[in-house]
């Protein structure tokens, strides 16, 4: 495919939008960190019909970040000594609120999936900080320390504040003040960790090729496998659970699909090919909407996944990228 032909006679039918956009406030499909500029770009429209915005006027110097799922706030590290603060996303120029008692300088950040909680990994020291009272009063609500020796590859924040998952070589534990209890063994790289609100955890394999599901993760731990190579899981990069909770995605970077599974039948019932390499599933606005690649010199890919019918779409690049 031509994609710069394909930009062109994209750019001249959302025009109109782009235009609406920078005079009224028009739809948001979300946010993405430009981090060429370290900055945070809107993007502009809805899926299918969407523009890359210009950077959100700021003053800081942003290092990393994590944007909460409702797209209404950003968690990050900004300055020469990697404070971490909070910006609402509704108040341009962007305000930081600092996040009492978080130290210096983490190495991970991640967002619950309801955006209530978050959880900062601190390599030097193999622990966890997690906040609550997000966005609007962030505070240090748990330290929660790792057992020495290795660095999470994944790890999933509860809403609650309290709940942390954490995978650690071929194990998943669920950790908290008290210490860490193990409760899937066995797995071969532990990519993706994706945690509701309910408990359930799903848990993706990249070199077993599995997706593990886990009810009830702080209690009597339910496990069991609800995808593999036969739903068409290749090498999976990233997990996410539907907004009902009846469905998840997967994104698979072998093949470059994004695979729909049912939970309760344990099915692929339905797949979506990119001609993209999928880096994750990050929710943008919308129902069951996700960003599947980063912010690039070519177009960036999302994933629009109704109940009905779903999607690959993507929004082209701003013009001073390309």
């Amino acid at each position: 495919m031509n994609f710069r032909n394909v930009w062109f006679s994209f750019a001249l039918l959302v025009a109109p939008v782009a235009v609406q956009a920078a005079s009224i406030e028009g739809p948001r499909l979300g946010y993405v960190f430009d981090h060429a500029s370290k900055s945070i770009r809107p993007i502009l429209g809805i899926p299918g019909a969407a523009t890359m915005g210009q950077p959100l006027e700021s003053g800081l110097d942003l290092r990393k970040i994590a944007i909460s799922p409702a797209q209404d706030y950003v968690l990050a590290t900004e300055g020469e000594h990697n404070q971490v603060v909070v910006l609402a996303t509704s108040h341009v120029p962007l305000v930081p609120i600092q996040v009492q008692g978080a130290d210096r300088g983490p190495d991970q950040l991640a967002i619950s999936a309801g955006g209530k909680a978050a959880a900062l990994y601190y390599k030097s020291h193999n622990y966890v900080q997690l906040i609550s009272g997000l966005p609007n009063a962030p505070k240090i609500a748990a330290h929660l320390y790792l057992s020495s020796g290795q660095t999470p590859s994944a790890f999933a924040a509860g809403d609650d504040g309290q709940t942390l998952l954490a995978g650690v070589g071929s194990t998943v534990y669920w950790v908290s003040p008290s210490g860490e209890v193990p409760i899937l063994k066995g797995l071969h790289k532990i990519v993706s960790i994706s945690l509701d609100s309910h408990q359930t955890a799903l848990v993706a394999d990249g070199i077993g090729n599995q997706i593990h599901r886990l009810r009830n993760v702080t209690g009597t731990v339910e496990p069991d496998i609800v995808a593999g190579p036969n739903e068409g899981i290749a090498a999976p990069v990233a997990v996410a659970l539907s907004q009902d909770g009846k469905r998840a995605f997967v994104a698979n970077g072998k093949s470059g699909v994004i695979s729909i599974i049912d939970l309760q039948a344990r099915t692929e019932i339905g797949k979506v090919s990119c001609e993209c390499t999928p880096t994750g599933l990050d929710r943008l606005a919308g129902e069951d909407v996700f960003r599947v690649t980063e912010l690039s010199n070519g177009p960036m890919w999302v994933l629009e996944a109704a109940a009905q019918q779903s999607r690959i779409v993507f929004v082209p690049p701003a013009s001073n990228q390309e």
